[in-house]
């Protein structure tokens, strides 16, 4: 596998159309923006580059476009869209695909997310279909291992799994957080069915790709580049999806990748072994 390092983010991607870019571990840590990035979009902006955040929030867009543009500060001009694995989530599970009643599993943060949802959320002591999982009660104290015995119970009542936010973890400033995806994990790993939606998922690029179509931004995937600090993730994602990528280095890898073969070994891990080339750069 050979490793691209791009010398200019901004060089790179004004040879596409429209740029799918990860939100945090890319535009911000989650508690600041990232100021390289904001010469980034403002570069896109000029050169009539479309960008359309594509971050696995379990929430729905316009609550991470609020938490950008009131509390981060970013100018809501600087790009055109955001799209989010809780938005693809509640399209799903509006459909009734997963059943008609829900039990709830996730910090009161994320309830914006659930007055989106149309069918019946249950409480603990109740029949339900499935739960959904959008992180940890308390993600700062907490591990997935906490929940071993509700999850136990949960797997013998052959109970489904839906992950509204499949990233593993997050840097929350320097602390690193676990996420849903890391509950989906251990779900997992103890036999439980799990569904994910979000990066690396494909509903996700239907989704954003449909939009694309629809706002008429481009007309074919070679004119779209995603941007994502993940392997397992953004980078893998895009691969399945058919769009080219890079790979941003100071994001959750940061403490993983110190010489470009830690970059192939971590591609080797993750990436189908078809994967020949994978661009990528410290930051924006």
């Amino acid at each position: 596998m050979k490793v691209n390092e791009i010398q200019r983010s901004i060089e790179y991607a004004l040879g596409y159309k429209v740029i799918l870019c990860d939100l945090w571990g890319v535009i911000h840590n989650g508690k600041n923006l990232f100021k390289h990035s904001i010469s980034f979009l403002e570069c896109m902006k000029e050169n009539n580059i479309k960008v359309i955040f594509l971050s696995n929030a379990p929430r729905p867009s316009y609550v991470v476009e609020n938490g950008l543009n009131n509390k981060l500060g970013l100018d809501k001009n600087l790009y055109d869209s955001i799209i989010t694995s809780g938005d693809v989530s509640c399209e799903y599970i509006n459909k009734n695909v997963h059943g008609d009643s829900y039990f709830h599993l996730g910090p009161d943060k994320d309830l914006d997310l659930i007055e989106k949802i149309s069918i019946k959320r249950s409480d603990i002591s109740s029949n339900f279909d499935f739960i959904l999982c959008t992180g940890l009660l308390d993600d700062e104290t907490e591990q997935p291992e906490k929940y071993k015995d509700q999850f136990e119970n949960f797997i013998k009542k052959n109970l489904k799994l839906i992950c509204a936010n499949p990233d593993e973890i997050v840097y929350r400033g320097d602390k690193m957080i676990p996420c849903a995806g890391n509950m989906a994990n251990y779900y997992s790993l103890l036999g439980g069915e799990v569904k994910s939606y979000g990066k690396p998922h494909q509903e996700i690029y239907e989704h954003v790709f449909n939009t694309i179509k629809e706002k008429k931004m481009c007309e074919s995937k070679s004119e779209i580049l995603a941007i994502g600090d993940s392997i397992k993730t953004d980078i893998y994602g895009a691969s399945e999806f058919g769009i080219d990528s890079i790979l941003i280095q100071d994001g959750i890898h940061k403490e993983d990748i110190k010489t470009e073969g830690d970059i192939v070994t971590l591609a080797k891990k993750h990436l189908d072994n078809n994967f020949q080339t994978i661009n990528t750069i410290k930051h924006l």
